[in-house]
């Protein structure tokens, strides 16, 4: 028998320049105050609308304006909802053609009989901002033993399936059962039932077909509490949070087929003694990133891979956060590290996109935020006589352009800061006659030593005076 010892340090880098570049704002400060908002989703049907899921059942939609004063009831299930311990409404999930077919799923536990609940529902069709209450067909229903350890969160992949997490229901041992769906991440064909079923199973699915009786759902195993996970939209990457037992909360990218510990290991290391362990033939997948319970933290709340234009700051790294501290991290694939971003002292409990990429949270404080970027000392200028127009691609790996334009006669001078206001490079600086122009950065300081991936401004100047500043994000 194979003894493996399993032992880690996790580390906190802090990044000042990009902790210092991003902050958070009410995103919606003239809604009603929300009670326990434990997702937020868009349906990505081109009517610029947010849905905010309450555990208490009931779904509010909204329009996506920061000034919106307004929000009414999509679906209330509120009867026959359990709601004691970590149950409730806990997921929400638009289908891919939602905006042909008006499908959504939830995910829920119902109190009698105690089972979670994944069910579809349709919108009515004379009003978008309304359910069909009498529209649910449940499509998977697992029976529930403790209040505890639900997961709950569902999601369209980009593949078209639906995945769901499962916690393993308060028995540590279903994690590693292949014969119940608990403490699994599942993936369902809800577009081609089969079997008597109201989904089918994909083909490629891990287990699909096999002779051990295996759930052929289940697409990774070996979770405690998976409590939020989501896909990059760049890659399609499965990036999926697992909250911890005793000492060690973990980020893992999911694979397929794959093993992820609980309740062998905790993290990365063994449970219950973290010395030593026996691993013999489970290949068990490690997590990407850990931090332990003596950093003040005891619960995380899965996020994303930041995908917006607006904090260029951001792009590329996943953000997540921890309720019961509130502190908000933002880890690079590429390193990993961990930034700590902010300590806000909330209660964050989902985080959620916009169909732009942007990046909201929600807290049981009872109110929705988003990320902006927090201004630099590099300064924004006052156009009139020249423009910096456009710069693209952005972001870029090898060479960006930037396009910009003279009102009249002037000396130009265009540069690159980084995000301490350190200029890096100077493209231009020369006398121009009025008209259109475009200049190359190819990522490289004045000496040619090329830059890390991170965010840069450039600013124009006209005659000493800036006349525009853009954000750029640099990708190696």
């Amino acid at each position: 028998m194979t003894r493996t010892t399993c032992c880690t340090i996790a580390l906190l880098l802090i990044s000042t320049g990009l902790a210092q570049a991003a902050n958070i704002t009410n995103a919606f400060p003239n809604l009603p105050t929300f009670g326990s908002p434990i997702n937020i989703e868009d349906p990505r049907d081109g009517t610029d609308r947010l849905f905010v899921v309450e555990r208490g059942g009931q779904i509010y939609v909204f329009a996506n304006n920061p000034n919106v004063s307004q929000m009414s009831t999509f679906l209330d299930i509120s009867a026959g909802l359990e709601l004691q311990g970590e149950c409730g409404l806990l997921g929400l999930a638009f289908h891919p053609n939602y905006e042909s077919n008006r499908f959504f799923y939830v995910c829920y536990q119902d109190d009698s009989p105690f089972e979670t609940v994944i069910a579809r529902f349709t919108a009515n069709a004379a009003n978008p901002n309304l359910a069909d209450p009498g529209s649910q067909v449940r499509i998977l229903r697992i029976s529930q033993a403790s209040f505890f350890h639900k997961g709950g969160c569902i999601a369209f992949g980009p593949d078209g399936y639906l995945y769901i997490s499962l916690g393993e229901d308060g028995t540590p041992g279903h994690a590693q059962n292949l014969g119940t769906l608990k403490g699994k991440l599942l993936r369902i064909d809800v577009d081609n039932p089969e079997g008597g079923l109201q989904y089918g199973i994909p083909a490629d699915n891990p287990f699909e077909g096999n002779p051990n009786g295996w759930r052929e759902e289940i697409y990774a195993f070996g979770f405690r509490n998976p409590w939020r996970y989501s896909f990059d939209s760049d890659n399609g990457d499965l990036w999926l949070a697992d909250v911890g037992q005793n000492a060690w909360e973990e980020v893992d990218v999911v694979l397929k087929g794959r093993n992820f510990g609980w309740p062998h290991t905790e993290g990365l290391v063994c449970y219950p003694q973290p010395t030593q362990c026996d691993t013999t033939n489970l290949d068990i997948v490690l997590p990407v990133w850990v931090y332990n319970h003596g950093a003040g933290g005891a619960s995380i709340t899965g996020g994303t891979v930041y995908r917006g234009p607006s904090v260029p700051t951001l792009w590329g790294n996943y953000i997540f956060a921890d309720y019961i501290n509130g502190l908000i991290w933002a880890l690079d694939p590429d390193g990993p590290a961990s930034t700590l971003l902010l300590d806000t002292t909330l209660n964050i409990v989902s985080f959620g996109t916009d169909v732009d990429g942007e990046l909201y949270f929600s807290t049981f404080q009872g109110d929705i935020y988003r990320f902006i970027e927090t201004a630099t000392d590099v300064p924004a200028g006052t156009p009139g006589i020249g423009s910096l127009r456009a710069v693209h691609p952005n972001p870029f790996q090898a060479n960006a352009t930037m396009d910009y334009a003279l009102a009249e006669t002037g000396r130009a001078t265009l540069e690159v800061f980084d995000v301490r206001g350190v200029r890096v490079a100077t493209l231009v600086d020369k006398t121009l006659d009025a008209g259109d122009y475009a200049a190359e950065w190819n990522g490289r300081d004045a000496n040619g030593r090329v830059q890390p991936s991170g965010v840069y401004f450039c600013r124009l100047l006209v005659n000493g005076s800036a006349v525009g500043t853009r954000r750029i994000v640099l990708v190696k």
